[in-house]
C-alpha cells in the first residue's frame, strides 16, 4: 500500500487548476477576493510551477507538463510492484492476495477523498489566481476540518465493519484473516494518510507540482525501505505492510505540513473565519463530490469484481492483483497525459483558443497510440521477468502470463480512451469519463465476468477486460464526435433550461420511499419474483415469456444482499423513484425557460407521480412492468428533447435505451412504432427520412441481439405467449382502466396530453400515445403497457397546472390527497391479510404474495408420505416458491413445464411416483393411470387468491416416459 496518491484524476479526470472559478458561491460571497495589483492575466504564468500551455507548439506544452508528473507517478507505482513482490516471496501468496482484497476497500476511502479534494484545489487555484490574501487560508482550513472528519468516518467504518466488507470480496480463510490484519493497521494511519491527500491537493491549488513530486518521490522510497524492513527484517508479516504505509504518510504529512508552512498564506488566522470557512468547505465539497462519485463507482466495481474472481481461488486473486498493479503501471504516463490535456484545453478555451485545443487533441492522439503499442509489446515481451518477479508460485506465474497475453493486446485502446477523457473534461464534459466507467467497466466488464466464469473459468475473467475496453472505446468515439467539434460551445438554437429544484422535488418522493421500504417486507414474495429468484439460478440469453434482464438483476441483488424479498424489492422501488425523476424533467422540458414557471411545474409533476400507481405500486412488486416503465420513459424523454432541441444526435440515445428496454420486456417497441406510425398523421414525414432514426433502431436491435437470438433459435416463444396472453376481456377494460394509472389526478395527465396536442412541436407524441392505446386495444394486451407515457403526460398537464397555479392549487391538493389515500388502500401491503378477502378483486397482486410458504408446507408433508416422489408443479409460482422455501423441508427438485420454467430442467425416464401440484387430475388421466387427490393448498388466512384450494396430486402408473410427456405438458398462460 502506498500513501502517495495519483497527481491526476483516474481516467483522465480534470486536475484543480483546469477548472474554472465558480462564481456566486456561498464561498465567494463570504469571503470576497482580496486582490493585490498585477494579477495573472488570463492563461499567463502564476505561482512557481505553473505552466502557460496557451502559446507554443501543443505537443511540446502538453508533454512539457505531463513529463515531471509522469516521472514521480512511475516512481510510486514502482512500489507498488515491490511491495506485492516483498508479500508474495517473503510471506506467501495468501498474503499477495488479502493485499488484493484490501486494496479496493483501501482505496475506496482514499479515491473518494481524492475526489473530495480536488474541489478544494480548485477554489485554491482560483484564489491564487486571484492573489487573494484571505481566501487560499479559507481553503486550506476547510480542507483541514474535512480531513479530520473524513479520517475519523472512514476509521470507525473499519472498525465496525471492516470484517464485514472484506467478506463481501467473496475471500475466506487465511485470506480473510490477512486482509483484516492488513485493514485494521491501515486504519490506524487513516489521518496521516488523508492528511497526505489534503498537502498534496494544496500544492496542486497553488501550482507548486514539483514540490508535490519531492514529496511523492520521497514517499515511495521510504515506503519500500520500510515494507523490506518491516517484513523481511522483523517477520510483521502483511501487518508490516501495513505499518510501512501509516509510518510513510506520517513523515510525509509532516513533511508537507512544514513545507506549507514556510510559504505561509495559508495559517487559519488569515481565514475568513468560521462563517467564511464552513462556506468554503460547502463550496469546495459541491465541487469535489463529481469526482468522488466516480472514485466510489471504481472501487466498487473492483469490490465485485474480486467477489467473481475469489471463487476460482486464489492464485487467480493474486494473478489478478498483479496485473492490476501492473495495468496502473503502465496507465501512468497516459493518466498524466490525459490530465496535462485537461488543463491545456481549459486554458486555451478560457484564452479563446479553440484551435489549438483541436490541433492538440490530433496531434497528441497519433502520440499516445504509439507509445500505448510500445507499452503493450514490452509488457507482452516481459510477461515471463513480470510474472517471476510478481511470485513464486508456479499456478500464479501462469495465470499472470495469460492474463497480460489475453488484455494487452486492447492496452491501446484504454490509454487512448484516458487521453480523450482528458480533453473532454477540459471543455467541461466531465461526465463522460463517469459514464464512459459506467458502461464499459460497471455494465460490460462485471457481467461479463460473472458470466464467463461460469464457462470459460479464468479466460473468461480476461476475455471481458478487453469486451469492456472495446465497449468504452465505442462510446468515447461517440462522445469525441458530438462534444470535442465545437468545444465550449452549445448547439444553435437551444435555449437553456432552469436546473431542478431538488428540495422540492425530493420531499415527495423520500415520503414514497418511506412508504415503499415499510411495506417491502410485509405479506412476502410475490409469484413473479419467486419465478425471478429461480431464473436467476438459470441464467440464459432470453427465456418463453420473457427477455433476460430482470434474472440478472435479481441474481446481482440477491449476490450481494442475500436472499430475501426485501433485498429483491429494492431494484423496483430505484426503478420507480428513477421513473419519477423523468415526470419531473418531462415538466422541465415541456416548461421552459421561465425558471418560476419550470420550477413549479416540476414541483407539481413530483407530488403528482409520487401519489400515483407509477410509484406506490410498481415500486413494490418487482415485474418486468417496473423497470419497463423507467425504459419508456426515458425513451420518451428524449424524443420530447429531440422535438424541442432539434439535435438528432440524440437518437442514438434513444436506441441504446429501447436497445435496454428490450432486454427487459418487448413491450417497449410500441414506443418507436407508435411514433413511425405518428408520424405521417402529424406532418413530422422527415422523421422517416431521417438516417439517425432508422441507424438508433438498428442499434437498439443490436443491442436486444442476444434475446432475439435466443427467440429465433427457439421458434420465437414469445408470440405464442403474447397470444395466450390476448383476450376480448382485455380489449373491453384497456380504455377504462387507464384510471388507475393516476386515479384521482386522471385528470392531470388528460390535460397535459391536450397541451401536446395543441403545441405543434409536440403533436407526435400526443397521437403516439393513443396509437399505443389503440395498439394494447386491438391486441387484446394487458391495460398497463400504456402506462410508459404517463410521465410525459403528468409532467405536461403539471406545466398547464403551473400556468393556472392561484386557481388550480386548492383542486390539485384536494386530488393529490384522495389520489395518495386510494393507492395506499389498494397498492402497497399496508392493510390486513385478512383484507384481501374482500380486496382481492381490486389488487389480486397483493393476494398472490400470500400462502407461498404454507404451500411448501403442505406439499412437504405429502412428500413424507411419498419419499423419492418426483415433484411437479403446474405453474411457475408454484415451483418458484418449492424451489426456495422446499430444500429447507427436505423437498427435491421441482419441475415445471410453464412458460419459461420448462427450460430450467426436467424429470428423465419413468417416476415410480409424482406428487403433481396445482393440477386439475382430469387433465392428467391421460398420462397417468393413478392420480388420487392427497391434499388442498390452503394459505391459512382464507384470502381467494389464484393457489387457494388447488389440490395436490399423488399419480402412479406413468404411461409415457418424462422426455415424451414434457411436450405434452407445456402450457403458456
Amino acid at each position: 500500500m502506498s500513501e502517495a496518491t495519483r497527481t491526476g484524476p483516474s481516467g483522465g479526470g480534470p486536475p484543480p487548476d483546469a477548472a474554472p472559478a465558480a462564481q456566486g458561491s456561498p464561498a465567494a460571497q463570504a469571503a470576497p477576493a482580496e486582490t493585490t495589483a498585477g494579477g495573472a492575466a488570463a492563461g499567463g504564468v502564476g505561482e512557481r510551477g505553473q505552466r502557460d500551455l496557451t502559446r507554443g507548439p501543443v505537443l511540446r506544452s502538453v508533454l512539457g507538463f505531463a513529463v515531471p508528473l509522469t516521472l514521480s507517478n512511475l516512481l510510486q507505482q514502482t512500489y507498488l510492484l515491490a511491495d506485492g513482490a516483498v508479500l508474495g516471496h517473503w510471506v506467501g501468496v495468501d498474503a499477495l492476495a488479502a493485499a488484493g482484497v484490501v486494496q479496493p476497500v483501501y482505496f475506496l476511502a482514499d479515491g473518494v477523498f481524492l475526489g473530495l479534494t480536488t474541489g478544494f484545489a480548485i477554489r485554491l487555484a482560483r484564489f491564487t489566481g486571484e492573489r487573494s490574501r484571505r481566501g487560499p487560508a479559507t481553503v486550506a482550513t476547510a480542507l483541514a476540518l474535512a480531513t479530520a472528519v473524513w479520517a475519523a468516518l472512514c476509521f470507525l467504518a473499519v472498525q465496525t465493519a471492516g470484517g464485514a466488507l472484506l467478506r463481501l470480496t467473496g475471500a475466506r480463510g487465511a485470506v480473510l484473516h490477512d486482509a483484516q490484519v492488513l485493514l485494521s493497521t491501515l486504519s490506524y494511519g487513516f489521518p496521516a494518510v488523508f492528511a497526505v491527500s489534503a498537502v498534496f491537493a494544496l500544492l496542486r491549488g497553488l501550482g507548486d507540482s514539483r514540490a508535490q513530486m519531492r514529496l511523492m518521490i520521497g514517499s515511495s522510497l521510504g515506503n519500500a525501505v520500510l515494507a523490506w524492513f518491516y517484513v523481511v527484517v522483523l517477520h510483521l508479516g502483511v501487518a508490516g505492510a501495513g505499518l510501512a504505509t501509516v509510518t510513510a504518510a506520517t513523515g510525509t504529512a509532516a513533511a508537507g505540513a512544514v513545507l506549507l508552512r514556510r510559504r505561509g498564506g495559508l495559517a487559519v488566522r488569515r481565514s475568513h473565519g468560521w462563517a467564511g470557512v464552513r462556506a468554503e468547505a460547502v463550496a469546495g465539497l459541491r465541487l469535489g463530490l463529481p469526482g468522488a462519485a466516480q472514485q466510489l463507482l471504481i472501487a466498487l466495481g473492483i469490490v465485485a469484481l474480486i467477489r467473481i474472481v475469489a471463487p476460482l481461488g486464489p492464485s487467480l486473486l493474486a494473478a489478478v492483483t498483479v496485473v492490476g498493479r501492473l495495468e496502473f503501471f503502465a496507465a501512468t504516463a497516459f493518466l498524466d497525459l490525459s490530465g496535462a490535456l485537461t488543463v491545456f484545453t481549459a486554458q486555451n478555451l478560457g484564452a479563446g483558443r479553440p484551435d489549438r485545443v483541436r490541433r492538440a487533441v490530433r496531434r497528441t492522439l497519433p502520440f499516445t497510440l504509439a507509445l500505448a503499442l510500445a507499452v503493450s509489446l514490452a509488457v507482452i515481451v516481459l510477461r515471463p521477468v513480470v510474472a517471476a518477479a510478481a511470485t513464486t508460485d508456479p499456478v500464479t506465474r501462469h495465470l499472470v502470463e495469460r492474463y497480460i497475453l489475453v488484455t494487452y493486446p486492447c492496452f491501446a485502446l484504454y490509454a487512448v480512451m484516458a487521453v480523450v477523457h482528458g480533453a473532454l473534461n477540459g471543455i467541461g464534459r466531465t461526465v463522460v469519463p463517469l459514464v464512459c466507467t459506467l458502461v464499459s467497466f460497471v455494465a460490460v466488464r462485471l457481467p461479463l465476468s460473472y458470466l464467463l466464469r461460469v464457462r470459460h473459468g479464468a479466460d473468461g475473467v480476461m476475455w471481458a477486460v478487453d469486451l469492456g475496453w472495446i465497449v468504452g472505446a465505442l462510446y468515447t468515439a461517440f462522445a469525441v464526435r458530438r462534444h470535442l467539434g465545437r468545444p465550449g460551445r452549445h448547439p444553435a438554437g437551444r435555449p437553456a433550461l432552469p436546473g431542478v429544484p431538488w428540495r422540492r422535488v425530493l420531499a415527495p418522493l423520500l415520503c414514497a420511499c418511506a412508504v415503499l421500504v415499510a411495506a417491502a417486507g410485509r405479506y412476502g414474495y410475490f409469484r413473479d419474483e419467486l419465478y425471478w429468484l429461480a431464473a436467476s439460478r438459470h441464467l440464459a440469453a432470453g427465456y418463453d415469456d420473457q427477455p433476460p434482464l430482470v434474472p440478472l438483476i435479481v441474481r446481482v441483488e440477491t449476490w450481494f444482499g442475500g436472499d430475501s424479498v426485501q433485498v429483491v424489492r429494492i431494484a423496483p422501488m430505484l426503478f420507480a423513484v428513477a421513473t419519477a425523476l423523468m415526470t419531473v424533467l418531462c415538466a422541465r422540458e415541456l416548461a421552459g425557460p421561465d425558471e418560476r414557471r419550470s420550477h413549479r411545474a416540476q414541483q407539481i409533476a413530483a407530488v403528482a407521480v409520487s401519489a400515483s400507481v407509477l410509484v406506490l405500486v410498481e415500486g413494490h412488486l418487482f415485474t418486468t412492468a417496473s423497470s419497463g416503465l423507467f425504459f419508456w420513459s426515458v425513451a420518451i424523454w428524449l424524443v420530447l428533447r429531440i422535438l424541442r432541441t432539434g439535435d438528432h444526435r440524440l437518437w442514438y440515445g434513444f436506441g441504446a435505451v429501447l436497445g435496454v428496454g428490450m432486454l427487459n420486456n418487448d413491450t417497449i417497441v410500441m414506443v418507436p412504432l407508435s411514433l413511425l406510425v405518428a408520424a405521417p398523421l402529424t406532418g413530422r414525414t422527415r422523421l422517416l427520412r431521417e438516417r439517425a432514426v432508422w441507424l438508433s433502431v438498428l442499434l437498439a436491435l443490436a443491442i436486444a441481439s442476444p434475446d432475439l437470438l435466443w427467440q429465433a433459435a427457439h421458434g420465437w416463444p414469445q408470440f405464442t405467449m403474447a397470444g395466450h396472453l390476448s383476450s376480448w376481456a382485455k380489449r373491453l377494460t384497456a380504455l377504462p382502466l387507464q384510471v388507475e394509472a393516476a386515479t384521482a389526478l386522471t385528470w392531470l395527465w388528460v390535460v397535459g396530453w391536450r397541451l401536446a396536442w395543441q403545441d405543434t412541436r409536440y403533436r407526435l407524441l400526443a397521437v403516439g400515445y393513443a396509437v399505443t392505446l389503440a395498439i394494447v386495444v386491438v391486441s387484446g394486451g394487458n391495460f398497463y403497457y400504456p402506462m410508459g407515457w404517463y410521465p410525459l403526460l403528468l409532467g405536461a398537464g403539471a406545466v398547464r397546472l403551473a400556468d393556472r397555479w392561484p386557481s388550480g392549487r386548492r383542486w390539485f391538493a384536494a386530488s393529490a390527497a384522495a389520489a395518495a389515500a386510494v393507492t395506499l388502500a389498494l397498492g402497497p401491503p399496508l392493510l390486513p391479510v385478512s383484507a384481501y378477502r374482500h380486496l382481492i378483486a381490486v389488487n389480486p397482486f397483493n393476494a398472490d404474495s400470500i400462502g407461498w410458504p404454507e404451500l411448501a408446507r403442505e406439499v412437504a408433508e405429502v412428500e413424507r408420505r411419498h419419499p423419492g416422489a418426483t415433484l411437479l408443479a403446474v405453474n411457475y409460482g408454484e415451483a418458484g416458491a418449492l424451489a426456495h422455501y422446499g430444500p429447507a423441508l427436505g423437498l427435491p427438485t421441482v419441475y415445471a413445464d410453464h412458460n419459461g420454467y420448462s427450460h430450467f430442467g426436467r424429470p428423465t425416464g419413468v417416476s415410480a411416483t409424482t406428487i403433481a401440484v396445482g393440477y386439475d387430475p382430469r387433465a392428467l388421466r391421460p398420462y397417468w393411470r393413478s392420480c388420487v387427490v392427497a391434499g388442498h393448498v390452503d394459505n391459512g388466512q382464507g384470502v381467494p387468491n389464484i393457489e387457494q384450494g388447488l389440490p395436490i396430486l399423488v399419480c402412479t402408473g406413468q404411461e409415457y416416459t418424462w422426455e415424451q410427456l414434457w411436450p405434452l405438458l407445456k402450457h403458456y398462460n
